[in-house]
């Protein structure tokens, strides 16, 4: 099991929406296809903001490959 940091901030969708300057239904969008990490609980999301970064950077590195970062 990872242990939790708890310095890493846990972000809402209006967050991430905020950080990536894209609108939050673009962000439910990615989450319902799995193509965003994210945490349920409940009907609740969240995002990690260490998962966000990871994510980021995967994506900049497959645009780099493919010329297209969202893979739509």
């Amino acid at each position: 099991m990872n242990q939790y940091e708890f310095d890493d901030p846990i972000l809402t969708v209006n967050d991430v929406s905020k950080y990536l300057k894209i609108s939050k239904a673009k962000i439910y969008y990615l989450i319902q296809r799995k193509k965003m990490p994210h945490i349920k609980i409940g009907r609740n999301v969240r995002v990690r903001y260490s998962d966000l970064l990871q994510w980021i950077d995967s994506l900049a590195y497959k645009g780099i490959q493919s010329g297209a970062l969202l893979g739509d």
